[in-house]
């Protein structure tokens, strides 16, 4: 029994479903169950409800699976697959091997806390002594996070500033790895000698032809044992630390900018961060502007994160989505008894945003008469509940936003031309996904990593096809769409990789990725046209198109899709005869 004991003592059982899913659990017991029922010692919800047990006998470990036949000795970080479920003996407390990494990001609270399990994660695997995290800014670079071992800080991080190695892995772009770091030049560098490092790995991180950092490991003595497998696998995990370590790049140029609330590389989302950090911290009322699912609330959002505002609430109404009849009542407020229904007193939306701020989101659909009523309140800066003749003071920021061309919409007498000139006493402009180069695929492996949180998948990458079909898509519904193409990926994808066709993108962008194609820079493509077309032709067959999916997108609704598109019905069919 004493041996049976012994042999159980500091072990732990790390069962991996076919989805990816990886449970972890002591094995405390002589016998320990394994399956879905509530019941189970290790309790894994995609597997039967009895599927086996571990034995722990005479000082061995024997996993036995129910109705299959001879059992199986497990040993200590060998992984036994069995009916496409991975099943692992690992030493208490020893780091998870990279088959649960990905669910353990995706759990992570905030980029920081993301970076340092993968950190951990990749030290552990790699059998190092020490790793870091290098961020890349202009022609210079930060150590965001340096830990050993045992996840405690490494005193001597900052000699990585001087690194010879760290400076051609980020010129360079390409991987260095030194098993004997004292059979090359490398060894008089400095941190090689403070650091004590025997052998050191140094990955960088990739996106779209930048570089945004590198990710460095280290061991004091002998090489670093990594066989190529594993060496390979480093490279893809280092991929899935880009959407956090572009949130931690953000967050180290304008750390109190709200400027981390808007994810993205390109040279546009660049400018969009540096206006919102000059703007959010003033009172100006701002319009923003750009196509549906652009983004647009959540420019909003980054206003009042940076603006003196920020601890008290942004309040926000769609004013497409509330009846033009109820709007005034939502917005104003109303006492008791002013109309049927009124129950009670009820402060109104502008009432709650007092001290903070006001969001109008497509305020281009607002009625006339309640476009005036808000322009009293911006002039007077004091609103009146319905049915009630006394004002009440309000301060509240107004931030504004709309699909439409306000300008036009004046012209066409649909808009107060003295509210615009109130609303936009600055103007920022969302710019289309199409417009942003690769920032599509950041943002899909960010939305990846939140939908595995959400959903409670496995961790899963995007194919390299699958990758250039997001780069080939036209992106109508900008974010909106592509945050919906990834979870319906993440959700269709057999295995552990998300293929084209799992995206549901339209038949275009799949065959593009199929043949391979080049991604299309900021433009939707228009698959067989003659270059030599008439211009007029040309644009005429892209709206066509592009209208034409925004109906599909709608099941053939052509009303919602006008709506979409900031058009009336009438020209919707105009543009598609």
């Amino acid at each position: 029994m004493d041996a049976e004991r012994s042999t159980r003592a500091g072990l732990e059982l790390i069962v991996t479903s076919p989805t990816g899913v990886a449970v972890r659990a002591p094995l405390v017991k002589r016998i320990t169950t394994v399956g879905a029922a509530a019941d189970a010692d290790v309790r894994v919800a995609a597997l039967p409800p009895h599927w086996a047990t571990v034995h722990a006998v005479g000082g061995a470990v024997e996993l036995r699976v129910l109705g299959g036949g001879a059992a199986t000795t497990l040993t200590v970080g060998a992984r036994h697959a069995v009916d496409g479920v991975t099943v692992t003996l690992a030493a208490a407390g020893e780091a998870l091997a990279f088959d649960d990494l990905a669910e353990r990001l995706a759990a992570a609270d905030d980029a920081g806390e993301a970076l340092a399990t993968l950190l951990d994660g990749v030290i552990a695997v790699a059998g190092a002594d020490l790793g870091a995290v290098i961020l890349a800014e202009g022609g210079s670079f930060t150590v965001a996070l340096a830990r050993d071992a045992a996840r405690r800080p490494v005193a001597d991080a900052g000699e990585l500033l001087s690194d010879t190695i760290v400076e051609e892995v980020l010129a360079g772009g390409a991987a260095v790895r030194l098993d004997d770091v004292a059979a090359t030049p490398y060894r008089e560098v400095r941190s090689v000698v403070r650091l004590g490092l025997a052998a050191v790995v140094c990955l960088p991180l990739r996106l779209g032809g930048r570089t945004l950092g590198a990710l460095f490991v280290g061991r004091h003595r002998g090489p670093l044992a990594i066989p190529e497998r594993v060496h390979a696998d480093l490279k893809v995990v280092a991929t899935l630390a880009l959407p956090f370590l572009a949130q931690l790049r953000r967050r180290a140029v304008a750390p109190a900018s709200g400027g981390d609330l808007l994810i993205g590389d390109s040279p546009a989302m660049e400018e969009l961060r540096r206006r919102v950090a000059r703007v959010g911290p003033t009172d100006l009322s701002v319009l923003v502007t750009g196509p549906s699912g652009a983004g647009k609330e959540v420019v909003a959002r980054a206003l009042h994160a940076a603006s003196p505002r920020a601890a008290r609430p942004l309040v926000a109404i769609n004013c497409a989505a509330v009846a033009a009849s109820l709007l005034d009542a939502e917005l104003f407020g109303y006492r008791k008894g002013a109309f049927t229904g009124a129950h009670a007193d009820r402060p109104g939306l502008i009432e709650a945003a007092h001290g903070g701020a006001l969001f109008l989101d497509e305020i281009g659909d607002m009625p006339l008469a309640m476009q005036a009523a808000l322009l009293r309140v911006l002039e007077q800066r004091e609103v009146r509940r319905l049915g009630e003749t006394a004002a009440r003071a309000v301060d509240f920021r107004l931030i504004a936003a709309t699909h439409r061309e306000l300008a036009a919409e004046v012209t066409a007498g649909r808009f107060r031309e003295d509210l615009l000139f109130r609303i936009q006493e600055v103007r920022l402009d969302v710019p289309a996904l199409r417009a942003r180069g690769d920032d599509v695929v950041l943002l899909a492996r960010l939305f990846l990593r939140q939908a595995e949180a959400q959903l409670g998948l496995g961790g899963k990458d995007l194919s390299p096809r699958a990758l250039a079909a997001l780069r080939a898509h036209p992106w109508p519904g900008n974010v909106r769409e592509l945050k919906a193409a990834v979870r319906r990926g993440a959700i269709l994808a057999d295995g552990a990789a998300i293929e084209a066709e799992d995206l549901q993108l339209a038949p275009a962008a799949t065959a593009a990725a199929s043949a391979g194609a080049p991604p299309a820079a900021g433009t939707a493509p228009l698959p067989g046209d003659d270059p030599s077309r008439p211009l007029a032709e040309a644009r005429d067959e892209f709206v066509r198109r592009y209208v034409q999916a925004a109906v599909d997108r709608h099941g053939g609704d052509r009303e919602a899709a006008a709506r979409e598109l900031g058009i009336g019905v009438r020209s919707l069919y105009r543009y598609l005869a």
